[in-house]
């Protein structure tokens, strides 16, 4: 029988089995997840949303972080949450509808490469979404519906390097049932540097193995730009 950790080394996320899998987790999922409190916080900061704004929660589960970015955008700003499972979605409304704050917030129930945003970003929210990440079709859906200049900030687990072997084993037994693909563990973030050429590593939590990154999105022509200088770089590294 083949060893489910390694169906985590596939090339693209799977969007089916983590919908699947997310059935299971959905109880108690907030309890286990109730240590990312810190990080979140700190995400939803480097946003430095203001009153009127707009922001997406991309794949915003539970909802957890939905009442922060909505007091932070006020009663005259708004929120959006994407995410694709429902049972998950069904948390996070009556999080947001028992706070009180059901018109500040609309919920997109889909796979983020499927999203048909009905506004567009200020800020762009991603915290724990490794699959979206790394799913270029997600990404593209995402910032199409983003101003330039919109505000970006993401967090989430990575990959420590060479030395940090024991603990990246420990990390990918203890978090294989919340993302669908290992790919791109060491830098989770890469992928937002063809949209956001400024986007940095503001600092490291849980002992190095959590990150929160930062940047803004260039528009269109700088995505195009630096997503043409990629392809010809691994063109080049092929023909070697």
């Amino acid at each position: 029988m083949r060893p489910q950790v390694l169906d985590h080394l596939r090339r693209r996320p799977d969007a089916g089995l983590a919908l699947h899998r997310y059935r299971s987790l959905v109880t108690g999922y907030d309890a286990v997840c109730r240590w990312l409190g810190s990080i979140r916080r700190a995400a939803v900061a480097a946003l430095a949303l203001k009153p009127g704004e707009i922001a997406f929660d991309v794949g915003c589960g539970t909802g957890a972080a939905l009442p922060l970015l909505a007091e932070a955008v006020g009663p005259d700003g708004h929120v959006v949450g994407i995410e694709q499972s429902p049972e998950m979605l069904a948390l996070a409304r009556s999080r947001v509808a028992r706070l009180g704050l059901s018109r500040r917030v609309t919920f997109v129930e889909t796979a983020a490469e499927n999203a048909k945003l009905p506004q567009t970003a200020d800020a762009v929210f991603f915290c724990y979404t490794h699959d979206v990440l790394q799913t270029p079709a997600a990404l593209h859906a995402i910032f199409s519906a983003t101003r330039p200049g919109a505000r970006i900030a993401v967090a989430g687990m990575r990959f420590l390097p060479w030395w940090g072997a024991p603990i990246n084993l420990w990390l990918g037994l203890r978090a294989r049932r919340y993302l669908t693909t290992f790919r791109g563990l060491r830098e989770p973030w890469a992928p937002l540097q063809a949209y956001c050429p400024d986007l940095r590593v503001l600092g490291w939590f849980h002992l190095g193995t959590s990150y929160l990154a930062a940047g803004t999105y260039g528009g269109r022509t700088a995505a195009a730009m630096l997503c043409s200088s990629e392809s010809s770089r691994s063109d080049r590294r092929d023909e070697a």
